[in-house]
Order: C-alpha cells, then sequence, then structure tokens
C-alpha cells in the first residue's frame, strides 16, 4: 500500500469523496495531451504548483511498481509526484480529507 496527497479546493474535494476522481488533462509542459489526477508523496503547496486549501488522502492498494509507470520525475524536486489515470485511483484507492493538513 501506498500514500499519496491531491491538495483542492473544498467544493472539489466533498465531489470527489462522494463520487470518486476524474481525469484532467493537459500538456503540462509537453507536446502531447496527458490524462489523470496529480498526486504527490506528500502534500504539495502552491509553491510547488498545488493549490487549494483541502487536501485528501490516497491510500492505493496497488504496490508502489505498479504505479511506477505513472510517476512525473523531475530531479529538482523534493518530492515525487504522479498523474494516475482516475479510474486506477477509484478502483484501488480510499479516499479520505486529511483535516490535519487541510487549511
Amino acid at each position: 500500500m501506498i500514500t499519496l496527497y491531491h491538495r483542492t479546493n473544498k467544493d472539489d474535494a466533498r465531489q470527489i469523496i462522494a463520487n470518486g476522481f476524474r481525469d484532467g488533462k493537459g500538456y503540462y509542459g509537453t507536446e502531447s495531451l496527458h490524462r489523470g489526477v496529480w498526486l504527490s508523496d506528500r502534500a504539495l503547496d502552491a509553491n510547488e504548483g498545488a493549490v487549494g486549501t483541502t487536501v485528501l488522502r490516497v491510500e492505493l492498494t496497488k504496490d508502489e511498481p505498479e504505479i511506477d509507470d505513472f510517476e512525473w520525475k523531475d530531479d529538482g524536486n523534493t518530492y515525487r509526484e504522479w498523474l494516475i489515470p482516475a479510474s486506477l485511483i477509484n478502483e484501488y484507492g480510499s479516499t479520505v480529507i486529511d483535516e490535519e493538513l487541510s487549511g
């Protein structure tokens, strides 16, 4: 099992808890369109590009090697992050609002 985090606003967090994650899409500094949900190994903040006042904690039953293909590696980061398909998170994850990390 691996614990990952996703920062969002309070209304979206409630929707995610009720209905599951939905894929976002963007180019994210590349020439290809990518889809998925951004998750990180710790709660990120606005300085790291994550906006919102609510932090969701996602417990994935998938082992780390199985999500390795979704990792976005950046040598300059002090954290790890993944762009994981929402369907995988919704099927193999348990998501709760992390009250301690939310503002």
